[in-house]
């Protein structure tokens, strides 16, 4: 997937989206292009360096989607349909973005 040998069938952008919305649009496109035969999704939820609230908590990123994206690639009626997740490369989002890749849908 980081070498660019396989074309990116989707790409999905979740900024300027809740996060619950983002978990929607999430689901719904992961079982929408599973059942079209589309296998590579890149999903860009961006990085989230501010940190918005008072906790003086220092991490590297801060963004509510990216840090609930691999909650999400582990619910279980997600992850029967993902073969693999790896973050982007630099060109396609780096740390801000997912390569998901979907099993072949067999049906």
């Amino acid at each position: 997937l980081k070498k660019g040998r396989i074309k990116i069938d989707k790409k999905i952008d979740f900024h300027g989206y809740s996060a619950e919305e983002a978990k929607q649009i999430f689901l719904n496109t992961i079982f929408n292009c599973f059942n079209n035969n589309l296998r590579c999704i890149l999903f860009v939820t961006g990085k989230g360096l501010l940190n918005k609230s008072d906790e003086p908590e220092k991490k590297l990123f801060y963004g509510k989607i990216r840090n609930s994206f691999l909650e999400w690639v582990n619910i279980n009626e997600v992850k029967i349909k993902i073969l693999s997740v790896e973050k982007a490369d630099l060109k396609n989002g780096g740390d801000g973005a997912f390569f998901v890749y979907l099993r072949k849908n067999k049906n």
